[in-house]
C-alpha cells in the first residue's frame, strides 16, 4: 500500500516543471565553483533581489527552510523565555517557532469560512508581554492582514506573515509578505516554488533585514561568535534553481487557479460543503483547495462523508487535516517543550483546555484538501469524481 501511495504522488507531482534555465543556472553555479555566497557565489543575492523585486518587498533574506525564516523572525522580534507570541490556531509551525524560543504560544481562534485568524479576536490576546503575532496565510488564502496590522501595530506589537503556502496570493493589490514588519515564505518540496527545500524572509526596514541576515548566518564566516545567530544560509546552486523557477512562477500560478476551479464546479451547489473563501479582495494562490464538511438536512453525517471520501481512493484529496487544532498537538498539550518548564514563564502558561479554539477544534477534523499542483488533467478527473461522489450521497 505504501509503494502504490508514493508511486500515486510521483505521479501527481508531474504537474511541475524544471524545463526553464534551471539547469542553465545549476551548470553556472557549479561551473563557477562557489557553491556558497560567502565565497563569491552570485546566485542567492541574485535570488534574493528578484524575489524582492517580484514582489514588491523591501528586502529579502534567503535562506535554507521558512521554519528557519519563522525562527529568526521571532529572534528579531525580541521573543524569548518570559515573552509570548500570538498564532492562529490551524497551523502549528508559528507555536513550534515561539517554542524554540522559548517563548509561550497564545492562540487566536480562526474564521469557520477563510480558517485564517479571526481578526476581531485578536486584541484580547495582545498584552505587555506579547512580541509578536504570527498569522498563517491558510493553504494560500491571504487572511485579514490589514486589520490585524493596525491593531497589532497600534499595541506595539510585530507582525509576522506565514506565507509558506501563499507565494503570489495577494490582499487589495498587495502580495502576502509585504503587509506585516517580515514575511516568511517555504519552497519545500510540495510548495508552489519547489526546491526539495529552502526559504525566504521578507523585511519592510534595513534594521529588520540586518537582523534576518545575520540569524540566517552571515556572520559565522569569521569565526567568531558575538551572539546567538545560526546558520541558515540557501547555497548556491538552489538558489539557481529558485532564480530559474521565479521565471515562471506567475504563469505556474495561474494555473493552480485554473485547477482549482474544477473542484470549485464539483461542489457547485452542495448546502454541506463550505468552500473556503474571502476576505474581499483577497486572491487565492492555492497550495491547496480547501474546503469544510459543514453538515445539513440535504447531506451524509460527518462520518459517512468521510468513509465514503477514504473508500472513493481518491490521488489528491484527503479529509481532516491533522485532525487537530494546533494547540492539540502533543508538544503543545501535553507541555513536551522546554518553555513550558522554564522559570521565567511560571504562571504564564494557558491551558490549552478543550475549548481554547472552539472554531478551530470543529473545523480542522471537518477540511477537505484537494492538492492541485498537479497536471491540469488529474484535477479535472479527480473534481469529476469527487462530484460523483456528491451526487451519489446526496442521492441515498
Amino acid at each position: 500500500m505504501l509503494d502504490e501511495k508514493l508511486v500515486e504522488h510521483e505521479r501527481n507531482m508531474a504537474g511541475r516543471s524544471y524545463s526553464g534555465n534551471e539547469l542553465k543556472y545549476l551548470e553556472e553555479a557549479l561551473k563557477s565553483g562557489k557553491l556558497s555566497g560567502l565565497n563569491g557565489g552570485t546566485f542567492t543575492a541574485r535570488f534574493e533581489s528578484e524575489f524582492a523585486r517580484l514582489l514588491g518587498a523591501g528586502h529579502a533574506i534567503a535562506m535554507n527552510s521558512c521554519m528557519s525564516a519563522l525562527h529568526a523572525a521571532l529572534i528579531s522580534a525580541g521573543a524569548f523565555a518570559g515573552t509570548e507570541v500570538v498564532c492562529d490556531s490551524e497551523f502549528v509551525f508559528g507555536a513550534l517557532a515561539a517554542l524554540y524560543n522559548n517563548a509561550i504560544p497564545v492562540f487566536v481562534d480562526i474564521d469557520p469560512v477563510t480558517h485564517n485568524m479571526d481578526a476581531s479576536q485578536l486584541e484580547a490576546a495582545i498584552n505587555e508581554r506579547t512580541r509578536a503575532v504570527i498569522v498563517t496565510h491558510a493553504w494560500g488564502l491571504p487572511a485579514e492582514i490589514d486589520r490585524i496590522v493596525e491593531i497589532a501595530h497600534r499595541r506595539n506589537v510585530l507582525v509576522i506573515e506565514d506565507c509558506a503556502e501563499s507565494l503570489l496570493a495577494d490582499y487589495r493589490g498587495r502580495f502576502t509578505g509585504t503587509w506585516g514588519d517580515m514575511g516568511c515564505f517555504s519552497f519545500q518540496a510540495s510548495k508552489q516554488l519547489s526546491l526539495g527545500d529552502g526559504g525566504m524572509a521578507t523585511a519592510g526596514t534595513e534594521e529588520l533585514r540586518r537582523k534576518l541576515a545575520n540569524h540566517a548566518g552571515a556572520p559565522t564566516f569569521q569565526s567568531v561568535a558575538y551572539s546567538m545567530d545560526f546558520n541558515y544560509r540557501l547555497n548556491e546552486p538552489t538558489a539557481a534553481i529558485g532564480l530559474a523557477q521565479l521565471e515562471t512562477l506567475p504563469g505556474f500560478v495561474q494555473q493552480l487557479r485554473r485547477n482549482a476551479r474544477y473542484f470549485d464546479q464539483a461542489v457547485e451547489g452542495c448546502g454541506w460543503i463550505r468552500l473556503q473563501r474571502g476576505p474581499e479582495a483577497a486572491h487565492h494562490s492555492f497550495y491547496h483547495w480547501a474546503a469544510t464538511f459543514a453538515e445539513d438536512s440535504s447531506g451524509p453525517g460527518f462520518d459517512e462523508f468521510k468513509r465514503s471520501v477514504e473508500a472513493a481512493g481518491f490521488g489528491t484529496l484527503s479529509i481532516g487535516y491533522t485532525g487537530m487544532a494546533a494547540h492539540q498537538h502533543p508538544v503543545i498539550a501535553e507541555r513536551r517543550a522546554h518553555a513550558f518548564h522554564c522559570t521565567e514563564n511560571r504562571g504564564m502558561v494557558p491551558s490549552y483546555a478543550p475549548g481554547t479554539c472552539p472554531t478551530a477544534e470543529k473545523v480542522v477534523p471537518r477540511l477537505l484538501l484537494g492538492y492541485v499542483i498537479v497536471p491540469e488533467e488529474t484535477a479535472e478527473r479527480e473534481a469529476e469524481k469527487l462530484h460523483r461522489l456528491i451526487r451519489e450521497l446526496e442521492a441515498k
